[in-house]
């Protein structure tokens, strides 16, 4: 099996190392690993790290720079953008398969959204997957990753976390979801970086992260898998 990922920013799924540009995992690559640790049995990133290739946003968006879509007259740009970078990303993700001569090739696209357009944005995604007949998976939080690990980590861990969907994900509104992260982890004496340790020692518990959003992903990763 191969991982073809890409993600919005250095602090989501990860980034590739200044000094010899292999993959540095983030939270939310930790949370894909625990769910294929908890399907097949073993940590995919431990155990095979040479089978997960990372794509950079800034890489991927220049490859769809000058492609052409065809997603209807009535897509919005913001959802032409997803589809185009699902798209890139799965031709990316079949030039893997033909160079690794392995057919097992998933695909998992990380994006923010909000809370309007997320569904858009999820068959939009799913379209490129399907146009390109790739495996894929779209890792999209409503409104953003932080409202997950929000669920996970504030007071009452896991409660009414279905309403955290409806906050809005700019980081510029009041009471907004960032800053009530990083207060959450000053409150237990945590920084973010500590989030991948409690992913993988089952601080967090991501099976009981009831969120439409995250339950959507979930049930994705797992049938690719």
């Amino acid at each position: 099996m191969h991982l073809v990922l890409s993600g919005e920013g250095n602090s989501d799924i990860g980034k590739l190392s200044y000094t010899d540009n292999t993959f540095e995992p983030a939270p939310m690559y930790h949370l894909i690993d625990k769910l294929i640790e908890q399907k097949l049995g073993y940590s995919f990133y431990e155990s095979t790290p040479t089978s997960i290739t990372f794509i950079p946003k800034a890489e991927l968006i220049k490859k769809c720079k000058s492609m052409r879509s065809f997603v209807g007259k009535n897509k919005k740009q913001e959802t032409t953008l997803f589809y185009k970078n699902a798209k890139g990303l799965s031709q990316i993700a079949n030039e893997v398969c033909n160079t690794k001569q392995d057919n097992d090739v998933i695909v998992i696209l990380f994006r923010d959204s909000d809370i309007h357009s997320h569904d858009n944005k999820i068959q939009s995604i799913e379209n490129a997957f399907e146009e390109e007949n790739v495996k894929g998976v779209g890792m999209i939080p409503k409104p953003k990753s932080e409202a997950w690990l929000i669920c996970a980590l504030k007071d009452n861990k896991y409660q009414n976390c279905e309403q955290l969907e409806s906050r809005s994900g700019n980081d510029d509104s009041p009471n907004n979801l960032k800053d009530e992260l990083k207060e959450i982890l000053e409150k237990i004496d945590k920084e973010y970086y500590d989030i991948n340790d409690m992913i993988k020692n089952d601080e967090i518990e991501i099976d009981k992260i009831n969120m439409p959003s995250f339950e959507y992903f979930i049930d994705k990763l797992e049938s690719s898998l």
